[in-house]
C-alpha cells in the first residue's frame, strides 16, 4: 500500500469523527464560528498554530526542516442554507446542510495536515493550509487573498479537491486548462406602471418587458454563441404580481451565465447589459441590472496538473479515471488560480442507489473516499516540494 494512503487509512476514524461533527453542526455563509473553532482546535491538536486571517478564514503553516518553495492546500468549509432529507445518524441539527461535501473536504485536509506535519523532518519548503468560508456565495477565497493568504511566505503553487458523484471510490479525475465554469449572477428589476388588468393601456406591463428580456437572453446562446463553445444562461427566478387582474408595478428576473471562455464571457455580459438597457428604452421603463456574482473559471495549470496527477496516481492502482474532466458548476478557488499556478482535482465518491446530485436535500457521499483524498493532498504536496529541491 502507498505510504501516504497507509497513514491516511490509520487516520480514517478521526476523519469520520471530524466529518460527522461538521456535518451535524453545519454552518453556511461567511461567518462560521462553530466550524472555525472546531478546525482551529483540531489544527492546534496537531501542534500547528492556526490563524483566522479574516472572518472564518483559517490558515496554518507546516514548515519543513529544509528551506524551499510553498504549496497551498485548500478546503472549503461552508454548508448550504437548506435542509437535508436522509436518515444519517449525524443529520444536521442546524438550518444549514453539507449537501455539497465540504465537510468531507475539511476532514480530508485536516488528516493531510497531520500526515505532512509528522513528516516535516523530510520536507523541503512549506505547506500552507487554506480552510475557507463562503465558497457557496463566492466571497471566501477573495476575502482570504485580500487578508494576505498568498504571502508570508509567498505561495508558489496551489491545489484544491472536490468530491464528485459520477465515479465511485477510489477514483480521481482531472482536466487541464479551464476546469470549472465562470459564474456571472445577475438580478434585473423592471419598473413598470401598474394598472387594472382590464385597462392595460393605462400602464406599462413589466411582465411583458421581462419576457422580452428573457427571450433575448436565450437567443444569445442560440444565435450569438459558436456552437462549439460551452455556455449556459439560466433564468432561475421570474417574480411579478400577486393576483390575476392587476398589472404589477415591477418584475424581477434572476439568473446566471456560465462559460469557460473568458473572451466569450466578457462579450456575453456586455450583450446582456445592452439588451437590458435598450429593452427599457423600447418599452419606456426603467430597468436596473445588478451583478450578484463575478467569478472566473478555475484554471488548472497543464504542466502542474500533469505533475501532481503523477504523484496522485501512485496512491492507488488504476486511480486516475478521466484526464479531460471539467464541471459546469463554479468555484471561487478560481481567484487563487488567477494568482498562482493551480491544480483542481475531482475525487469520486458516488453512492450506489443515490440518484441525486450536489445541492439536493437527499444527496449522499461515500465517506470511504476520505483516506484517498487525504493521501492525495499529502502525496502531492510532499513530492512537489521535495522535487523542487532535489
Amino acid at each position: 500500500m502507498n505510504q501516504f494512503l497507509r497513514r491516511a487509512t490509520e487516520l480514517e476514524p478521526q476523519m469520520q469523527k471530524d466529518r460527522r461533527y461538521l456535518h451535524q453542526h453545519a454552518e453556511a455563509g461567511e461567518h462560521l464560528p462553530g466550524t472555525t473553532k472546531y478546525v482551529m482546535e483540531r489544527l492546534a491538536s496537531i501542534e500547528l498554530s492556526p490563524h483566522e486571517i479574516c472572518d472564518s478564514g483559517v490558515t496554518a503553516l507546516i514548515e519543513g526542516s529544509r528551506p524551499g518553495k510553498t504549496i497551498l492546500l485548500r478546503a472549503d468549509m461552508d454548508a448550504l442554507p437548506m435542509k437535508e432529507s436522509n436518515s444519517l445518524p449525524f443529520q444536521t441539527v442546524t438550518d444549514a446542510a453539507h449537501n455539497c461535501g465540504h465537510d468531507i473536504h475539511t476532514a480530508m485536509l485536516l488528516a493531510a495536515a497531520q500526515i505532512l506535519y509528522e513528516r516535516r523532518d523530510e520536507l523541503c519548503g512549506s505547506v500552507k493550509l487554506m480552510f475557507q468560508p463562503a465558497e457557496e456565495v463566492f466571497t471566501g477565497s477573495e476575502n482570504m487573498i485580500k487578508a494576505g493568504l498568498l504571502s508570508n511566505p509567498t505561495v508558489d503553487a496551489a491545489m484544491g479537491m472536490h468530491v464528485m458523484l459520477d465515479t465511485p471510490v477510489p477514483s480521481l479525475n482531472y482536466g487541464t486548462g479551464f476546469m470549472t465554469s465562470s459564474c456571472d449572477g445577475f438580478k434585473i428589476t423592471v419598473k413598470g406602471v401598474g394598472c387594472h388588468g382590464a385597462m392595460p393601456h393605462m400602464g406599462i406591463d413589466p411582465i411583458n418587458v421581462g419576457f422580452h428580456i428573457y427571450s433575448a437572453f436565450q437567443n444569445l446562446i442560440a444565435r450569438e454563441c459558436d456552437p462549439g463553445e460551452k455556455a449556459s444562461l439560466t433564468l432561475g427566478a421570474f417574480n411579478a404580481g400577486s393576483t390575476s387582474n392587476i398589472i404589477p408595478d415591477s418584475a424581477v428576473l434572476m439568473g446566471t451565465l456560465r462559460t469557460y471562455n473568458k473572451d466569450l464571457r466578457a462579450r456575453l455580459v456586455k450583450r446582456m447589459h445592452e439588451i437590458t438597457e435598450y429593452m427599457g428604452k423600447v418599452f419606456g421603463v426603467a430597468v436596473e441590472y445588478e451583478s450578484l456574482s463575478d467569478v472566473p473559471s478555475t484554471y488548472s495549470d497543464p504542466d502542474l496538473t500533469r505533475e501532481l496527477a503523477g504523484y496522485a496516481a501512485e496512491v492507488a492502482p488504476d486511480f486516475i479515471k478521466h484526464t479531460d474532466y471539467s464541471v459546469t458548476p463554479s468555484d471561487d478557488f478560481a481567484r487563487v488560480s488567477e494568482k498562482v499556478p493551480t491544480v483542481y482535482f475531482m475525487i469520486g465518491c458516488g453512492v450506489d442507489g443515490c440518484t441525486v446530485q450536489h445541492h439536493n436535500p437527499g444527496v449522499l457521499f461515500d465517506e470511504t473516499v476520505m483516506p484517498y483524498g487525504a493521501a492525495v493532498h499529502a502525496a502531492c504536496a510532499f513530492n512537489w516540494l521535495n522535487r523542487r529541491n532535489a
